[in-house]
């Protein structure tokens, strides 16, 4: 009897794997993803446009206004960039240059630094397909008691579109969950820094004491190299740092790296951008806080907020009219602004007896 299941099961195999082949090679025509921040074909938001947008919000982050805003406010401090990190000792290299090659070294820093300040993209939640049964075979049951994994390793498929499917012990025949899709991917397709299995370092008491310790920059690197963007895990660990960040005030600690953008435009996102803006203006960026606004009424077209602010290009009143008008935490953010007003008015009045 044994004799007779093993060839029945082998023949049952060849057809399903021959039935979903179409379905492969139909997957492969389509176009790849892509999660580049690149803007050379941005999408544009049109006028009261915020009822329409989608969940998704990769599209309104990729918008050319979004991401120039979002580079204005990140600042650019080379300092910081090229800071001293931990790092083994290396002998130090010395080169003798001339005015020219001089300038053409620091062009070279600055265009690095530029790249080194590419922001990841924000994105909705890869959606799990693990619960759609493609196939319910009761004959396969119980003829093996561990769950075979069928995975299409073609060079020419993106990671996004390839095909891979778990044939559960009960016979039944589904999609892989985000998490095997992401075990198979890394076994089949090494990514350099990325481990199989999760790290300890995302999973909850060990991800507190990391944020406790200020090491905001580090978790996000981390999982920008463990995690694609649109991962549940990467959507969990960012938010959860970007929240601690609020709750503590530490948003100077991602200023001038690949992380402000992201994290300001998640504030944005979610309306909780008052404590950025309170911590702009404490900090003299006005110009900084008036931009946030500026992005706020691009993705919250309908907003009070926007509708009132049209004309308005002077950026203290601009911000003013934000506090009226869709502040969350207004008595403090009023606050904020009116010391900053009696401060400005101080500076000029001395100006002024000085002159």
């Amino acid at each position: 009897m044994a004799s007779l299941v093993k060839p029945v099961f082998l023949l049952r195999c060849q057809q399903l794997i021959s039935r979903y082949s179409k379905t492969i090679i139909q997957s492969r025509k389509l176009p790849a993803a892509c999660c580049s921040t690149s803007t050379d074909d941005p999408i544009k938001l049109k006028e009261n446009e915020s009822t329409l947008l989608p969940k998704d919000p990769l599209p309104i982050f990729l918008n050319e206004n979004t991401q120039t805003i979002l580079q204005k406010i990140t600042g650019f401090d080379l300092e910081k960039i090229f800071r001293t990190k931990k790092i083994p000792l290396r002998n130090p290299k010395y080169k003798l240059m001339v005015q020219e090659e001089l300038e053409k070294e620091q062009a070279k820093a600055v265009a690095l630094g530029k790249a080194r300040l590419q922001m990841p993209p924000v994105m909705k939640e890869e959606k799990d397909l693990s619960d759609v049964v493609l196939s319910n075979d009761t004959c396969l049951d119980k003829l093996n008691k561990k769950k075979l994994v069928f995975t299409d390793i073609s060079l020419d498929v993106s990671h996004k579109k390839r095909f891979i499917v778990v044939r559960e012990p009960d016979g039944k025949l589904r999609h892989a969950s985000v998490d095997e899709r992401t075990r198979l991917i890394q076994t089949y397709f090494p990514f350099e820094g990325r481990k199989i299995l999760s790290p300890k370092m995302f999973q909850g008491e060990q991800l507190e004491k990391l944020l406790e310790k200020g090491s905001f920059e580090y978790i996000l690197d981390k999982a920008c190299i463990q995690f694609e963007p649109d991962h549940p895990d990467y959507i969990r660990v960012t938010q959860r740092t970007y929240e601690f960040i609020q709750q503590v005030g530490a948003f100077d600690t991602l200023r001038s790296t690949r992380h402000f953008g992201p994290m300001a435009f998640y504030y944005i996102w979610y309306n909780k951008v008052d404590r950025l803006l309170m911590d702009m203006i404490e900090r003299n960026l006005i110009s900084d806080a008036a931009d946030v606004v500026r992005l706020y009424n691009l993705i919250h077209a309908d907003s009070s907020c926007a509708e009132t602010s049209q004309d308005v290009d002077n950026d203290l009143d601009l911000l003013k009219i934000f506090c009226v008008t869709s502040s969350t935490e207004k008595p403090h953010l009023e606050l904020t602004l009116q010391v900053y007003e009696d401060k400005q008015n101080g500076e000029e009045y001395q100006e002024s007896s000085v002159s």
